[in-house]
Order: structure tokens, then sequence, then C-alpha cells
């Protein structure tokens, strides 16, 4: 298999920095569009387990 594979992404969000920024950190938000479950909300030095899937 190449290494040389380069995938780029992009997506226009279009609301306040603060609100995106709450729906990643905040597992009642992430868990209706990304993850299907969490053990918290993300926090600057915590450590969370890596056992959610992805939604689909």
């Amino acid at each position: 298999m190449s290494s040389d594979i380069y995938v780029q992404a992009q997506m226009l969000i279009r609301k306040p920095v603060e609100d995106v920024f709450e729906a990643f950190i905040n597992p009642e938000i992430t868990t209706k569009f990304w993850f299907t479950k969490s053990t918290g909300k993300l926090e600057e030095g915590k450590t969370l387990p890596g056992n959610g899937k992805c939604t689909t």
C-alpha cells in the first residue's frame, strides 16, 4: 500500500464558533451526530476511554 495518499475534507458551518465548539465537547450533542455514546464531556487534561462507536 502506498503512503503517498493524501485526503483533505472541508465543511462550511454557519453557526457561531461557541456553538460549534460546544457541539464537539458536549456528549449530549455529540452523541446525536458523531458518537453513539460517551463517558463524559471533553475537557483539557481529561482522559476518556475510546470505546464509542461512530454513527453512520
